[in-house]
């Protein structure tokens, strides 16, 4: 019972994170890009995708290559990764 609650309380933390996330981000967005290059306002979900794009396309490659090159040499030695 005490692994689901800290699960549970993760996962609430996680979102609560993201979501003042998206909210800055959003905020940012729309006080600069609608003035500056004459762009849209985003909406809550809108500022979620595009920050959900952003992490796809920009984001984390370095550790699917990290994990690749682990499997690869068999070894899990925290210092080959540095």
């Amino acid at each position: 019972m005490e692994n689901a609650a800290a699960v549970i309380a993760g996962l609430a933390i996680a979102a609560v994170l993201i979501a003042v996330f998206v909210v800055v981000f959003r905020w940012l967005w729309n006080t600069t890009m609608p003035e500056v290059f004459g762009l849209k306002t985003l909406s809550f979900g809108q500022a979620l995708k595009i920050l959900l794009l952003a992490a796809i396309l920009f984001g984390s490659h370095r550790v699917v290559q990290v994990s690749q090159e682990v499997a690869s040499n068999g070894d899990h030695s925290v210092d080959q990764l540095r």
